[in-house]
C-alpha cells in the first residue's frame, strides 16, 4: 500500500512496451553515444590520475647566502681548447669568493668530432684574480737578459714580460712574430697549428646568489683597476671566431616541466671579432612535490628568460670576441605545487558526462524521429491527393 502511494512522486514515467517505437537511426545514435561516453570516460580518468600543477607568484624569500649551480655544455667550433679560458665574476667585475667548479675541455676536429687520442682535460676557472706585472729587473752579467725593445730598462726573458713592459709604457706591441721571446708563444702556435680545431667545454660552476657573468673567451684574462680584459698577445680580434652551439645551459636542479630555452641553439657567424652576449633574468623557483613522490618535498631551483645580443668588435663596438652570459636575479619567485583532484570531483564529472551525452542523444533522436514522421505524413497526403 505504501509503495503504491509513492507512485505519484515518480518523475520518470514509463510507456507501455507496445507503445515504444525503435528506429534504425535511433540505434545509430545509441552506438555513437556509447562510444562518446567511453572516450570521455577514458579522458576524464586520465585527467584524474594525472597531476595538477598550480602556479603562484611570491616575493623571493630564499636566503641571499644560498649557492647556485650553473650547468653548461658549449661547443666552440672555431676556437681551439688552448685558446679558450673560462672566467666567472660578479656584476661589478669583482671576483666571487668560494666558487666551486668542475669543468672540462675536449678537443674537436674540423667535423666536430672528438680528436683521436685526445682525452678530456680538467679546466681551471678564473675568478677575476688580479695579475700583477712580472718584469724581471735582473742585470747581472752572468744571467740571461732579454731585450725589452726600448719599453723599459731591465730584462724581458719571456713574451709575457715583453708584453707587460709595453703595457706599462702604454705602447702597442706590433709585429709580435718578430719579437724573439714570442716566437714560441702558445697563442700564436695554437692559432697556426690548431687552426681547424674546435673545443667542447662542459661542467658546472657553483656561484653565490648575486648578479654576475661567466664567459668563454680567447686570450689571457687579467684585471687592472677593476677592469677585466683579455690579452690576445697582440693578435687581431678578427682571428678569433666564437661561433658556437649551446648544448645545455641551466641554473639549479631539474624539476618536472623545467625548460631550457637555449639548449640546442647554434650561432654561426663565420667571421671573427664577434662578441655573443646572453642577458639572463634568473627567476627563483620553488617546486612542491605532493603527488609524484611519497613524501612531500620542496625543491628550490631557478629558471631564466633570455635576451641575446651580437656585437661586432671590428665594426667599432666595444668588447672582446667570445661568449658572455650575464645574469641577474629577479626579486620575485615562482612556486609550483602538485595537487591531485578529489575523488568527488571525478565522480561528479562522470555523472555529468553520462547524463549530458544521454540527454543530447535523446534530444537528437526526438528531432530526427519527428522530422521523419512529418515527412512521411506529407508524402501520404500527397499520394492521397
Amino acid at each position: 500500500m505504501f509503495l503504491h502511494r509513492l507512485r505519484r512522486f515518480d518523475l520518470y514515467t514509463k510507456p507501455v512496451e507496445d507503445c515504444r517505437v525503435k528506429t534504425p537511426f535511433g540505434g545509430v545514435i545509441t552506438l555513437i553515444s556509447f562510444v562518446v561516453i567511453v572516450l570521455l570516460f577514458i579522458s576524464e580518468t586520465w585527467s584524474y590520475l594525472s597531476v595538477d600543477v598550480v602556479e603562484q607568484l611570491f616575493v623571493d624569500s630564499t636566503s641571499a647566502e644560498m649557492r647556485i649551480e650553473i650547468h653548461f655544455d658549449i661547443t666552440l667550433h672555431k676556437l681551439s681548447c688552448p685558446l679558450v679560458t673560462i672566467d666567472v665574476m660578479s656584476q661589478s667585475g669583482e671576483s666571487q669568493d668560494g666558487i666551486q667548479h668542475d669543468v672540462f675541455k675536449q678537443r674537436l676536429d674540423k667535423q666536430g668530432n672528438n680528436m683521436e687520442g685526445a682525452q678530456p682535460e680538467k679546466q681551471v676557472v678564473n675568478t677575476n684574480a688580479s695579475k700583477s706585472a712580472n718584469v724581471s729587473r735582473r742585470t747581472s752579467s752572468d744571467e740571461e737578459c732579454g731585450s725589452c725593445y726600448g719599453a723599459i730598462k731591465g730584462c724581458c726573458n719571456t713574451c709575457e714580460e715583453v708584453r707587460e713592459a709595453y703595457r706599462l709604457r702604454g705602447w702597442v706591441l706590433q709585429n709580435i712574430d718578430k719579437v724573439e721571446q714570442c716566437k714560441n708563444d702558445a697563442v700564436l702556435r695554437s692559432l697556426s697549428e690548431q687552426a681547424d680545431e674546435g673545443c667542447r667545454v662542459w661542467g658546472k660552476v657553483d656561484v653565490g646568489k648575486v648578479g654576475g657573468n661567466f664567459h668563454l673567451a680567447p686570450g689571457v684574462p687579467s684585471t687592472h683597476a677593476n677592469s677585466h680584459f683579455h690579452d690576445f698577445h697582440s693578435v687581431s680580434p678578427a682571428r678569433f671566431d666564437a661561433s658556437h652551439t649551446i648544448n645545455h645551459l641551466s641554473f639549479g636542479k631539474p624539476f618536472p616541466g623545467k625548460t631550457h630555452p637555449l639548449d640546442g641553439k647554434q650561432f654561426i657567424t663565420n667571421k671573427g671579432g664577434i662578441m655573443h652576449q646572453y642577458q639572463l633574468k634568473i627567476v627563483p623557483t620553488r617546486y612542491i612535490y605532493g603527488v609524484t613522490r611519497k613524501e612531500e618535498e620542496t625543491l628550490v631551483s631557478h629558471q631564466f628568460a633570455i635576451t641575446r645580443v651580437e656585437r661586432d668588435i671590428m665594426a667599432g663596438a666595444s668588447g672582446i670576441p667570445g661568449l658572455f652570459v650575464q645574469y641577474e636575479f629577479s626579486p620575485l619567485m615562482v612556486q609550483y605545487e602538485e595537487r591531485k583532484r578529489p575523488l568527488s570531483f571525478f565522480l561528479v564529472s562522470l555523472c555529468a558526462i553520462i547524463g549530458g551525452v544521454h540527454t543530447v542523444a535523446a534530444l537528437l533522436d526526438a528531432i530526427l524521429y519527428n522530422t521523419q514522421r512529418a515527412i512521411q505524413r506529407k508524402m501520404a497526403v500527397a499520394k492521397a491527393n
